[in-house]
């Protein structure tokens, strides 16, 4: 525990255990899992991660020696004081800090069009460079973010799945100083996180980013008089929803449909006013093609995204 100190302006955080134990990282959802160390609210708290792959996958380790039951862990569940079923939850996250090295892997099925069976690259994970071949060094922008975060779904999945309660939505977006809403599902809420990355391209086309460990720093916040009907994600004072569907198509249909709603809703417009608006101002970016469901970030530009939340959350 780390109290707070007005001369150097650091607050207390509570330290999660780190070590690797059915108690700490779950691989499999489920409503009613037994939930972990209980989160208060407003008050900081720091765990460690592994990497999507659970640490195993490096360039010297082939796929035949990769533990598939390790694949894809997360910290948690974790319990959040006052929280029921309903409750608005707000993750904010204070740091995000990468282990020194990452790996970025493909093998065939996984990503979209793989020519190999599997191959793997290990990169620094702060100022990762692309110096495979016999051309100019490529710098790979830093994007560090995670890649999942949820709270369980009131229905058994795996964390590698999305949807209303959040889960593997690998929006870049989800980085330092970042809010992420979500709806609980669960009493307790049963937040877990993990898949971090360093940097990441759109659609995450290979099936991974730069895959690393990290310690990451959130404290959560809830919000009684309001809850997100899709996982919405506040960062620099812009507003996102995430949307999936089984095709891109069907994903933005959900997502054009709910952004035409709350724009009625909160505008006053009419439903067909709100809808060309939507047409006018619509913003997406693919987060991830991967997955069995798509997904996508939608926003609305000149500020009608504040009508994805209560204008204090827009932050």
């Amino acid at each position: 525990m780390r109290t707070a100190d007005a001369a150097t302006g650091t607050v207390d955080v509570t330290v999660l255990p780190s070590s690797v134990d059915a108690t700490s990282r779950i691989y499999a959802l489920h409503p009613d899992q037994p939930l972990v160390t209980g989160i208060r609210r407003g008050q900081p708290f720091t765990f460690a991660t592994l990497d999507a792959s659970g640490n195993q996958i490096t360039e010297q380790l082939g796929l035949s020696a990769v533990q598939k039951g390790r694949l894809f862990p997360v910290n948690g569940p974790f319990e959040i004081e006052g929280v029921t079923p309903g409750t608005a939850v707000g993750i904010t996250i204070h740091s995000v800090v990468p282990a020194a090295i990452g790996h970025t892997w493909t093998r065939k099925e996984l990503g979209i069009a793989a020519p190999v069976d599997f191959h793997v690259r290990e990169l620094d994970s702060m100022h990762p460079v692309i110096d495979w071949g016999d051309g100019p060094r490529i710098t790979v922008p830093s994007k560090v973010h995670i890649g999942t975060i949820g709270l369980l779904p009131d229905n058994p999945t795996e964390p590698r799945r999305l949807g209303r309660y959040g889960g593997n939505m690998d929006f870049a977006v989800i980085a330092e100083g970042a809010t992420v809403w979500l709806t609980a599902q669960v009493q307790g809420g049963g937040l877990f996180v993990g898949d971090v990355h360093a940097s990441i391209g759109d659609a995450e086309v290979c099936g991974s980013g730069i895959e690393v460990a990290a310690d990451i720093t959130l404290s959560v916040e809830t919000c009684s008089e309001w809850a997100p009907v899709l996982p919405t994600v506040v960062s620099n004072g812009r507003a996102w929803i995430i949307v999936d569907g089984d095709t891109f198509e069907e994903a933005l249909h959900l997502g054009v449909e709910t952004c035409t709603r709350l724009l009625s809703d909160a505008w006053g417009m009419s439903v067909p006013d709100a809808y060309l608006a939507v047409g006018l101002l619509l913003e997406t970016r693919i987060c991830q093609v991967v997955n069995s469901r798509l997904s996508l970030a939608l926003s609305l530009a000149g500020g009608a995204d504040s009508a994805f939340l209560p204008e204090d959350l827009l932050k």
